[in-house]
C-alpha cells in the first residue's frame, strides 16, 4: 500500500505532519516515514474531551518511539468558539491550522500533511451537495492546496486522501501502532458525525458503492474545475481593474457583457480574495450579485458601482479617490498665498489682467473682483446646499442633484469643495461656476482661483 504523491516536494525540507493520535493519522505518519522525509509530528490539544490529555501523551510517546521531532500547543476550543461566535468544528479548524502553519514557518517545512480520506471526501461531497454548493464545494478536498487564510506559500498536502479508514486502521495493525478513539465521532449532534452514521449507510441500501461514488464524482468534478479556472483566469484579466486594501474594481462594462455564470465565478474568488477566511460564499448572495448593482454581499462585503468601475470591497476599505479634489474642513481663502489641500490638490486666488480670462478651464474660477468684497473660503459640500448655476437665470438648484447628473461617487460628495463668499456658493470646484461675483461684459479687475493636482 504507498501514498498517492502528484506532487514533488524538496526531501531536504521537513514535512510538519498533524497527527491526533486516530488511525488515519497515524498510518499517515508510518507512510511518510517509510518515504525517508524528514517529519515534524504536530499535534495540537483542543481541549474539548476529557481524554484530550491523554491522546496527546500518546503521540508523544509515538514521536519519541519512532525518534521523530515532537511539538504540541493547545487551547480551550470552547472558550474561543463562544468569544468568536463559531461553531467548535470551526473553532478547532482554525486554531489547529494556525498552529499547524505556524509550525511549518518556524521550521522551513516544505509543506502541513493532513490525514484527510476518501471517507472524508465522500462526507464532504456530501455534505456539500446537502448545503447546495455549486462545482467549487461538490470537487471536494484536493490533494494539495494553499489555504491562503493560514499561510500564501506553503501548502497542505493531503497524501492519503484515496484511502479509506479500514485501510487506515489496517496500516496501524500492521505498522504495530496503537489508536486513539474519538469518542466524539459518534455524537450525532454534529452534522458530519449524521452523515457518517445516519445518512452513508441508509443511502448505501440504495447503492452499497456509494461512498466510492461519491469520491468518483469529487475526481471529475477537480478535473473540470481545474478547467473553468483557466478560463476564469484569462476573464479575470480582462476584467479586474485595480486591486487594493479591502477592495477589488471591476470595469462593469466588461464585466456586464460575460455570462452570468462567469460573472458568479469572478465574484466568488473576488470574495475569497478579499477574506480568505471564508469556507464558502452563499449562492444566493453570488445569484443577487450578478445583477451588479450597489448593496450588501457577504462576509462583510459590499458590491459599490462608480461609472465604469464595480468595486467589491470590506465595509472598512479606504477606496481610492483617484484624482478627485477634496476638503475636509473650512479654509479661509488669503489672497496671493498657496494652499495645500488633501489628495494632492493646491488652490490659489490671486488678480489678473482680463486679457488673461480663459472661461473654459475647469479647474479655474473667474471672479469679478470688484463684487468680492466678503469672506471668500473653501469648504466641503453640505448636505441640503443650493446653489445659482450661472447661465440660469438665477434659478437655484440642489448641490446634491448636480451630483447626480454629473454621477459624482456618493462617498465623495461630503468632501466635494465648494468656494463660497459670504457663505453663498460661487463655484462647485470643478462642475459649475455660480452667477455669484460673475464676470459681466463690464468687469474691469479679475480675481482667478485655481486648482492644480501635484499628486498625492
Amino acid at each position: 500500500m504507498s501514498i498517492l504523491t502528484p506532487f514533488a516536494l524538496p526531501p531536504i525540507s521537513p514535512l510538519v505532519v498533524g497527527v491526533s493520535g486516530g488511525a488515519d493519522s497515524l498510518a499517515l505518519l508510518a507512510l511518510l516515514r517509510e518515504t525517508g522525509q524528514a517529519l515534524i509530528v504536530a499535534h495540537f490539544n483542543h481541549q474539548l474531551r476529557p481524554e484530550a490529555d491523554a491522546d496527546e501523551a500518546h503521540v508523544r510517546a509515538v514521536a519519541e518511539k519512532l525518534g521523530m521531532l515532537f511539538t504540541n500547543d493547545s487551547a480551550d476550543v470552547a472558550a474561543y468558539a463562544a468569544g468568536q461566535r463559531l461553531s467548535p468544528e470551526e473553532a478547532a479548524r482554525k486554531l489547529r491550522y494556525t498552529f499547524l502553519f505556524r509550525v511549518a514557518r518556524e521550521r522551513g517545512a516544505a509543506a502541513v500533511a493532513v490525514a484527510h480520506t476518501a471517507d472524508d471526501q465522500a462526507e464532504t461531497v456530501l455534505m456539500h451537495f446537502l448545503r447546495g454548493a455549486g462545482l467549487s464545494g461538490l470537487k471536494g478536498m484536493l490533494g494539495q492546496t494553499l489555504l491562503t487564510e493560514f499561510d500564501d506559500r506553503i501548502p497542505l498536502i493531503r497524501p492519503i486522501l484515496h484511502l479509506t479508514r479500514s485501510e487506515t486502521e489496517a496500516v496501524c495493525h500492521a505498522k504495530g501502532l496503537d489508536f486513539r478513539l474519538d469518542a466524539s465521532n459518534a455524537d450525532t449532534t454534529y452534522f458530519r458525525n449524521r452523515l457518517r452514521h445516519e445518512l452513508i449507510p441508509l443511502l448505501e441500501t440504495y447503492n452499497p458503492q456509494v461512498r466510492a461514488a461519491l469520491v468518483r464524482t469529487a475526481n471529475s468534478l477537480q478535473g473540470d474545475f481545474e478547467l473553468l479556472n483557466n478560463l476564469l483566469d484569462e476573464t479575470w484579466q480582462a476584467c479586474v481593474k485595480a486591486t487594493g486594501v479591502g477592495y477589488i474594481a471591476f470595469d462593469y462594462q466588461n464585466l456586464l457583457r460575460q455570462p452570468e455564470a462567469m460573472r458568479r465565478n469572478l465574484l466568488r474568488r473576488a470574495a475569497f480574495s478579499l477574506r480568505p477566511g471564508l469556507r464558502d460564499v452563499d449562492f444566493g448572495a453570488l445569484v443577487r450579485s450578478t445583477a451588479l448593482k450597489d448593496g450588501d454581499f457577504t462576509g462583510g462585503l459590499a458590491l459599490l458601482r462608480e461609472g465604469d468601475t464595480l468595486y467589491l470591497a470590506a465595509y472598512e476599505a479606504d477606496l481610492p479617490r483617484g484624482n478627485f479634489p477634496l476638503v475636509i474642513m473650512e479654509l479661509d481663502i488669503a489672497r496671493g498665498e498657496w494652499h495645500e489641500l488633501p489628495n494632492g490638490w493646491r488652490l490659489l486666488c490671486e488678480p489678473v489682467a482680463f486679457a488673461d480670462y480663459r472661461p473654459e478651464d475647469e479647474w479655474t474660477a473667474w471672479l469679478d473682483a470688484e463684487s468680492v468684497i466678503g469672506r471668500l473660503a473653501v469648504r466641503p459640500a453640505r448636505a441640503g446646499d443650493y446653489f445659482c448655476p450661472l447661465g440660469m437665470n438665477g434659478k437655484s438648484v440642489k448641490l446634491s442633484d448636480l451630483f447626480v447628473n454629473l454621477k459624482i461617487p456618493r462617498r465623495m460628495r461630503g468632501t466635494w469643495p465648494v468656494v463660497t463668499l459670504d457663505d453663498e456658493i460661487a463655484w462647485v470646484v470643478g462642475l459649475r461656476r455660480a452667477e455669484v461675483a460673475a464676470v459681466q461684459p463690464g468687469t474691469k479687475r479679475i480675481l482667478r482661483i485655481r486648482l492644480i493636482h501635484t499628486g498625492g
